[in-house]
């Protein structure tokens, strides 16, 4: 077994130990430069004949089995190999030193003609399991990844014991290496920054061990539990009988939106309230009634090892018409699948890239790519009138089905009043409630989101053939009167004390960022910490807009709507699109009342056996409901604790278990490549808490704050003297400076968010950032 040293020794003692290349090196102690460094300068200066030389630190605090301090001291990449050069890049390495003589400088070439460089961690960083991830770009330099600066990073995840490779041989052979270097310093947790050559060579640029403090490596035996994905993928995937398509995938975003909504690792109440509310049956009853195929026999949600997935197939035919022919629509499931497979990116928005849902203004122009996939032009024209039918039964202004869905919402608000103020018991009202609210709640929502989708797509289409202009798309989305812009006003009235708390409350107070996360506190519980009445917090002045159109364009279409065949006036348009929309948000508002209601009742039942809210996250909530129709022998108490224990044993495999957000190939729960949109949480911490921007880090507060920055870049290290709470970066991977810096302190941090997600959770006051679900809430 060897021994780590430091990081110039450590390379020393595995260069004739390795398959992979070394590079040549030189090293030397601080006393030893100090002594005579006219003769340490000469020694490079003959042993390298490179023009360009890299000096990198070799301190005794570095790379030690109790700390890391990645990037904490200076290395200097480019140097020439000139006396003059070398003199000032040691002497700066050596000033971010600390007083011990015994720390060292190491000198190297620097490599060239690089294919690929990165950091591949022997452990996962969060839960300590056996997986190999390695992160890794091809821009040619070899500092990008662990600088955090690469825009264009890659990142393999790869069960150890996987019976599977990665289809790229070089990373086949660097799995093979690490395995080997597990075994000749006798450790499962790795920190290894490697490089290949053009030619395919594998250089090893560094080797040290990943401090987990206190933690160890994860003892849970997943080689069963993946072998059972593994098969339960291979027998979904087949054909089946009642469904059209030839195959299946899942996904974690691809409808219903799991990841998003619970988090891609929820606890078991959040998960089994989901899947009651909306995934089991509810979500397909109301395509059913809105014109498409009756698929309220398939559960929409899949779950592996407590990782919400999403049934693709079943996504899929269940935007069929159900008028369609049976021969047409297999074709047309079967190149949904097809261009999934291909554009794997396109998960998280199959209705916007892959799936027609609706008929919308320039549509036939957009299903001529069909007939590339054996779709007939007849056949074509036939998938476009049965959308038609369908869009037309929708947004028609008399009797139109989701206006019949806004009334069943005002009936769910008469029933919750009517069983909160009976006399029934209390797991009588949670079991009601639950009922009411599928019903009358999470139904029509389900039906006027849905007609909220063709509105927009209506709308966006109009703008795709320049009926209307950008900036009128947005006046007509800013006219709008939703319930946050309500939140808004009244928020401001409140501060200027035209309302008071206790009406803002009683209006507002159910509402909790994670609203299926009983452990999330709602507004009426901590009002003070998500609101300031402050004037300056309490927001703009919202100002009413008014949408109309030109004479010119209302003509247009009008002339548009009767081409198309829609028997309705431009205002009666206009006006489905408006309601609709702010119909979706309401009816959200109104169910998530019922559904935070329900939590709280549960955290009443809790309390009166000591059951807190914590560990009531991990009751199933079908348990609850078999409470009201089955008498079990033994005590309600018991009942609870037995399955809040069997379900917490139960989250170790799910906090265990890495599985890609799409899942295309049974191989791919055993190796993966992270989309590129899937950021990385570090840690298994959480925090809520108020943001600081990157331009105002200076002149903030950080205590417990979340810090929002740019790139994982190792010049941020005063942000951990701050004491902050938390970190989003928009740029970085998973084995980048922050991440494990944020690894080694327990900070719950997001690093590489991605455009679209760090530009949302900027514009927030206040964020939930929860590793384990891997999930970020905008509370205010």
């Amino acid at each position: 077994m060897l021994n780590f040293s430091t990081k110039a020794e450590t390379l020393e003692i595995i260069r004739n130990k390795i398959d992979a290349e070394v590079l040549p090196l030189f090293y030397f102690s601080v006393a030893e430069f100090h002594k005579d460094n006219d003769q340490i300068l000469n020694q490079i200066i003959d042993r390298f004949e490179d023009e360009f030389l890299i000096v990198r630190s070799s301190s005794l605090n570095e790379d030690s089995s109790t700390s890391s301090n990645a990037g904490h001291f200076t290395s200097l990449l480019n140097v020439k190999n000139t006396s003059k050069e070398l003199l000032r890049s040691i002497k700066e390495v050596i000033a971010s030193y600390d007083d011990n003589s015994g720390n060292q400088v190491l000198i190297q070439p620097m490599l060239k003609e690089i294919h690929s460089a990165g950091v591949a961690f022997t452990v996962d960083l969060d839960s300590k399991a056996p997986y190999y991830v390695i992160n890794f770009d091809e821009s040619g330099s070899t500092e990008s990844i662990t600088s955090g600066s690469c825009t264009t990073s890659q990142t393999i995840v790869h069960y150890k014991n996987s019976p599977v490779f990665p289809h790229d041989e070089r990373f086949q052979e660097l799995i093979k290496q690490l395995k080997e270097l597990e075994k000749l310093f006798d450790n499962p947790a790795l920190d290894v920054e490697f490089a290949f050559s053009k030619t395919g060579k594998l250089f090893i640029l560094q080797v040290r061990p990943i401090v987990l403090n206190n933690d160890k490596v994860s003892s849970v035996d997943l080689d069963p539990l993946l072998y059972k994905i593994f098969r339960k993928t291979q027998k979904l995937q087949k054909h089946h009988p009642n469904l059209l398509g030839d195959t299946t995938f899942f996904g974690v975003m691809p409808d219903w939106n799991p990841a998003e909504i619970i988090g891609l690792k929820p606890k078991k109440l959040a998960l089994t309230l989901y899947k009651e509310l909306i995934t089991d049956k509810i979500w397909a009853s109301q395509r059913d009634l809105y014109g498409y195929r009756n698929l309220e026999s398939h559960p929409l949600l899949v779950s592996y090892l407590g990782v919400p997935y999403i049934d693709v197939r079943v996504t899929f035919n269940s935007f069929i018409p159900k008028d369609l022919d049976e021969t047409v629509a297999n074709k047309l499931v079967n190149y949904y699948l097809e261009r999934l497979r291909n554009n794997p990116e396109f998960h998280d928005k199959i209705e916007f890239k892959i799936v027609h849902s609706c008929y919308y203004f320039g549509l036939e122009e957009k299903l001529k790519c069909l007939e590339e996939y054996d779709i007939s032009e007849v056949e074509i024209e036939q998938i476009s009138n049965s959308l038609k039918s369908l869009t037309h039964k929708i947004i028609q202004p008399r009797n139109s089905l989701f206006i019949n869905d806004l009334k069943k919402i005002e009936t769910l608000k008469v029933r919750y009043d009517y069983i909160l103020n009976s006399e029934l018991a209390l797991i009588d009202k949670i079991y009601w409630l639950t009922e009411d609210c599928k019903m009358y709640g999470t139904l029509p929502f389900a039906g006027v989101a849905r007609a909220a989708f063709i509105g927009v797509q209506l709308l966006s289409s109009l703008v795709d053939l320049n009926v209307i202009e950008n900036n009128e798309y947005e006046s007509f989305m800013s006219s709008l009167n939703t319930v946050s812009k309500e939140l808004s006003i009244d928020l401001r009235m409140l501060s200027s004390e035209f309302l008071s708390e206790e009406d803002f409350i009683d209006k507002y107070g159910h509402l909790r960022p994670g609203t299926y996360d009983i452990t999330s506190s709602r507004y009426d519980e901590k009002f003070h910490e998500y609101f300031s009445l402050r004037m300056s917090d309490a927001g703009e002045v919202v100002s009413e807009e008014f949408f109309e159109l030109d004479d010119s364009k209302k003509v247009r279409l009008q002339d548009l709507l009767v081409d198309n065949g829609f028997s309705i006036s431009v205002e009666e348009f206009l006006e489905f699109i408006k309601s609709a929309i702010e119909g979706r948000e309401y009816a959200k508002f109104v169910f998530t009342r019922s559904l935070s209601k329900i939590l709280q009742l549960i955290e009443e039942l809790g309390n009166r056996f000591e059951v807190g809210k914590e560990e009531l996250a991990y009751l199933d909530f079908r348990e609850v409901l078999k409470l009201y129709v089955e008498l079990d022998h033994r005590f309600m108490k018991d009942i609870l604790q037995d399955n809040i224990f069997l379900n917490k044993n139960y989250y170790e495999f799910t906090k265990a278990v890495r599985l890609p957000s799409l899942i295309i190939e049974p191989d791919d729960v055993y190796s993966f490549v992270l989309s590129e949109e899937e950021p990385n949480f570090i840690s298994l911490s959480s925090i809520e808490a108020e943001i600081v921007l990157e331009k105002d880090i200076n002149k903030s507060d950080l205590k417990d704050k979340i810090s929002l920055i740019e790139a994982a870049d190792p010049g941020y290290d005063f942000l951990f003297t701050k004491n902050i709470g938390g970190l989003i970066t928009h740029f970085g991977g998973a084995n980048s400076h922050m991440a494990i810096r944020c690894a080694e302190l327990g900070l719950p941090a997001v690093i590489g968010a991605g455009k679209s997600n760090f530009d949302y959770w900027a514009k927030a006051k206040v964020l939930k950032i929860d590793c384990p679900t891997k999930k970020v809430t905008k509370v205010i």
